[in-house]
């Protein structure tokens, strides 16, 4: 199993450049955040939370290699995050003994830098697979796909978009060679994949049934895989979660609940003395009158507030997990300014502001027009691509991957609102459909497409290249 980490003699010279690539970016990123991240005797989880400023990713594993504990990352979304964290926390003190300063920085650093390296490696064997005459075209669509902007970014954040790329490109990777070769995926294989992409981000886990089902058809539905593989990983799973949240989550919110309570009830004593001393009267239910006036104009205010810029839209349901869907934000401007625009193009305007600490709008427009000619030709050749891969058993695995991300994202609206910090999960589409493109094409028109597809990954590159590193280094000296 470890000999899918070693690397091929055609491999070397991509890994090398993608390695000093993204090494260069993660130091940048560093240097940015050394003297403010690099201190020891702090609350670090609220510092992390207050200084770390890339968007809308969370800098939460600096905090949990800092100060262990099981409750800063969504227990229900990423289950056993917080336990894979537990090597590299440990790694982390031994560092801190040795060095006297916080070294959350290096040690995430190192591990978002690993799964970057090789995310590019096994989608390059997955585009290779896909174009075994052409390598240069691998080497191609893997460049431009990690031209992407917010795919640079995933790269370098401490967050857990970059451990699930590696994580998907793996399974692509394992996926296809198994339908190549005619085997299918073992319980044991489903299994190990499930517990570690599930782990990190729950969501994941649906991709891991969906590729054993498409590599193993029918067989899936035996009783003994079914069982084994699925039915039984995912009680523990979800019952490994539940244990997590009623021993980590569950006290801490019952406190912040009991804090909750004695602010409002402070609030509620502090209107009615004002109201007694205003009114100078001592009638009791006079007094309530204007203590519940004054809350119900408070109440007003608020909301007036929270809804005059507002962050999130209206949730389908307040219930469990569909409190975090989205209703009411318009999906055809989401979708060209932030699924396929943002994620690929940085926009100018809010350069990299979170929508909760920088007050970002949720739609950001391009100043110019052209921005969106880039993007309708990018949209193009992935609908192109769709349709010479429509016959394909693995582009259908791929295909029904971004489908499920686009129910959760679109359809139900989950994250809608900042869409574009999740293009690590769903854009790797877009290179393998561009792949089938190439495949069908003649010998002329092909090399037409290389050279659009090489302007545009220079152009990407370059543009987005250059406001990352400007957005850090005018940070960093400010």
């Amino acid at each position: 199993m470890l000999k899918i980490f070693l690397l091929k003699k055609e491999e070397r010279v991509l890994a090398t450049v993608a390695f000093l690539l993204i090494a260069s970016l993660q130091a940048l990123l560093i240097s940015h955040y050394f003297d403010q991240l690099t201190v020891i005797g702090v609350n670090y989880h609220q510092l992390a939370k207050d200084v770390f400023h890339v968007s809308g990713f969370d800098a939460w594993s600096y905090a949990v290699v800092s100060d262990w504990n099981g409750w800063a990352y969504n227990i229900y979304r990423h289950p056993l995050l917080a336990l894979f964290m537990f090597i590299p926390f440990l790694i982390n003190q031994g560092l801190m003994a040795v060095t006297g300063i916080n070294c959350a920085l290096f040690v995430v650093g190192a591990l978002e830098t690993f799964c970057a390296f090789y995310a590019v490696v096994f989608l390059y064997r997955v585009l290779r697979d896909l174009l075994p005459q052409h390598p240069i075209d691998a080497t191609l669509l893997t460049a431009f796909f990690f031209s992407f902007g917010y795919m640079m970014l995933t790269v370098i954040v401490p967050d857990h978009f970059c451990p699930t790329l590696c994580l998907m490109m793996l399974t692509l990777f394992i996926a296809q060679r198994k339908m190549i070769r005619g085997k299918v995926m073992t319980i044991g294989q489903t299994i190990l994949l499930f517990v570690f992409a599930a782990g990190i981000s729950l969501n994941n886990g649906i991709k891991i049934f969906l590729a054993a089902w498409a590599t193993n058809g029918r067989k899936l539905f035996r009783l003994r895989f079914l069982l084994m593989a699925i039915l039984l990983p995912s009680a523990l799973m979800w019952g490994i979660a539940v244990w997590e949240y009623d021993a980590w989550a569950a006290p801490r919110e019952r406190i912040a609940h009991r804090n909750l309570q004695l602010q409002q009830q402070h609030l509620r004593d502090s209107l009615f003395r004002y109201c007694a001393d205003s009114l100078q009267t001592k009638d009791t239910a006079e007094i309530k009158r204007c203590a519940h006036r004054l809350l119900q104009r408070m109440a007003v205010a608020k909301y007036r507030r929270n809804h005059a810029n507002p962050k999130i839209g209206d949730p389908m349901s307040k219930k469990g997990f569909m409190v975090w869907t989205d209703a009411s934000t318009n999906r055809w401007r989401s979708i060209v300014e932030n699924l396929f625009g943002e994620s690929i193009q940085l926009h100018r305007a809010c350069l990299l502001q979170d929508i909760l600490k920088d007050n970002r709008p949720m739609i950001v427009p391009y100043e110019l027009d052209y921005y969106y000619w880039i993007e309708a030709l990018i949209v193009l050749l992935f609908l192109l691509g769709i349709w010479c891969a429509r016959h394909s058993r693995f582009f259908a695995l791929v295909a029904a991957w971004f489908a499920f991300d686009m129910l959760i994202h679109v359809v139900l609206g989950f994250g809608i609102n900042e869409v574009y910090i999740m293009t690590a999960q769903w854009a790797f589409v877009i290179p393998i459909a561009i792949a089938f493109l190439l495949q069908k094409m003649p010998q002329k028109p092909r090399w037409a497409l290389r050279g659009i597809l090489a302007a545009l990954t220079i152009y990407l590159a370059y543009y987005n290249g250059s406001l990352i590193i400007g957005y850090l280094s005018r940070t960093a000296i400010s």
